[in-house]
C-alpha cells in the first residue's frame, strides 16, 4: 500500500522513566550462566543493548503517553482544547475497553475524538497515517498521536516464569528481555506546501508470520514469544523488496537523506537497515543501546535524539510483529 502524506509533524515529545535497568542485571536474575549456559553479558555483546528504562509497577501506559504529550503540546505551542483527535498507539493499554486515548484526553483537559490503534511496534506510524488521512478528509485540523509502553510489567512476569518453568521455556522468550519502557507523542497539522511534512509511506503486511512474535493473555497470564532470528531475517527481506520503490516514490537518492530514523531491536538489525538503505550509520541515531527495544516509541525517540533541522529529508523505516513493515519519507 502506498500513502501520500497531507500533514506535517509540528512537534515531538518523549518521556523516559528514571529507573535504569542493565541487561546484565536481568541475565543475572535468571541465572543465565549457571542454568542455561548463556553469559550474563550476552544481550550486551550479541544484541548491543546495555540498558533500558523501567517504569514503576504502578505506572500505567497512559501516564507515559500523557507526559510525552504535554512535551509535544508545549513544543508546538498548542493548547489541549485545540486538539481534534487523539490516537493512542501503544502495545500496552490501561484497559481493554475503553480506549486509553480517553484517559489521555481527560488528563490533558481536551475534548478531542478518541480511539486506540494496536499494531505492535508499528503502532505510532499506523496511528500517524490514520490521523494524516483524517486531516486530508477535512474532518480533523490538529491531531495528537501518542503511545506509552510498560514492557517491564510483562518482563517481570516472564522472569518469574523463567525461574519456575523447564529450561526450554527461555529459548523463544529471551528476546522479551530486550524491551524497555517509554512514552512518545507527536502533533500533526495540515501542511501548507507540498515539499514539507509527510511525503510518501509504503506499507507491507505478512500475516503468515504472526506467530514469530506475540504478546497475549492466556487464562489471565501474560504469554508471549519473540523469535528474534526469524523476525529479523524476514523483515530484512521485506525491506529489501521495498526500498527501491520507496526511493522512487519519494524521488530521493540515498545521498539526499539527512537522517534515517528506523526501528531498532538491536545492533545487527540497525546495521542491516542502514546497509540496505545505503545510508551511513552515523546518519541514524542509536536508540537500542541505552533504551532497548522501545517498540512504538523508537521512531520518535530517534527524531528526538537527532533534533532535525528545517528541510532535512528523513527516511523512516521499521516494522513490527504481524509481520508488518513500513518505509517512507518526511521533510522536516
Amino acid at each position: 500500500m502506498v500513502v501520500n502524506g497531507n500533514s506535517k509533524i509540528c512537534s515531538v515529545g518523549i518521556y523516559m522513566p528514571d529507573e535504569v535497568v542493565t541487561s546484565i542485571s536481568l541475565m543475572e536474575e535468571i541465572n543465565s550462566e549457571s542454568r542455561f549456559g548463556i553469559p550474563h553479558n550476552w544481550i550486551d555483546t550479541r544484541v548491543g543493548i546495555v540498558e533500558r528504562r523501567f517504569a514503576s509497577s504502578e505506572t500505567r501506559p497512559s501516564e507515559l503517553a500523557i507526559n510525552a504529550s504535554i512535551q509535544a503540546l508545549e513544543a508546538a505551542n498548542i493548547k489541549p482544547e485545540y486538539i481534534d483527535l487523539i490516537i493512542f498507539c501503544g502495545i500496552d493499554r490501561d484497559y481493554i475497553e475503553p480506549s486509553t486515548a480517553h484517559v489521555v484526553q481527560h488528563k490533558l483537559g481536551s475534548r478531542a475524538i478518541c480511539l486506540d490503534v494496536s499494531n505492535a511496534c508499528q503502532g505510532i506510524i499506523s496511528g500517524m497515517t490514520l490521523a494524516d488521512s483524517m486531516i486530508a478528509s477535512g474532518a480533523v485540523e490538529t491531531a495528537l498521536v501518542c503511545s506509552g509502553e510498560t514492557a517491564s510489567h510483562g518482563i517481570k512476569q516472564f522472569i518469574k516464569r523463567i525461574k519456575e518453568e523447564p529450561d526450554s521455556y527461555l529459548r523463544d522468550r529471551l528476546g522479551m528481555l530486550t524491551a524497555g519502557d517509554g512514552g512518545s507523542a507527536l502533533i500533526l497539522r495540515r501542511k501548507d506546501k507540498p515539499n514539507t511534512g509527510i511525503q510518501t509511506m509504503l506499507f507491507d503486511s505478512r500475516g503468515e508470520y504472526a506467530e514469530y512474535c506475540y504478546y497475549k493473555y492466556e487464562n489471565g497470564v501474560i504469554e508471549g514469544q519473540m523469535l528474534m532470528k526469524g523476525i529479523t531475517d524476514t523483515i530484512a527481506k521485506i525491506h529489501l523488496s521495498l526500498i527501491s520503490n520507496t526511493y522512487h516514490y519519494l524521488d530521493w537518492k540515498p545521498d539526499d537523506v539527512s537522517l534515517l530514523a528506523c526501528h531498532q531491536v538491536g545492533k545487527k538489525s540497525h546495521e542491516s537497515i542502514c546497509e540496505m538503505a545505503e545510508i551511513p550509520i552515523h546518519k541514524s541515531p542509536v536508540t537500542y543501546e541505552k533504551f532497548g527495544n522501545v517498540t512504538t516509541v523508537t521512531i520518535l525517540l530517534a527524531l528526538h535524539i537527532a533534533k532535525p533541522n528545517n528541510n532535512d529529508k528523513i527516511l523512516i523505516i521499521g516494522g513490527g510483529s504481524g509481520l508488518s513493515s513500513y518505509q517512507g519519507g518526511i521533510i522536516w
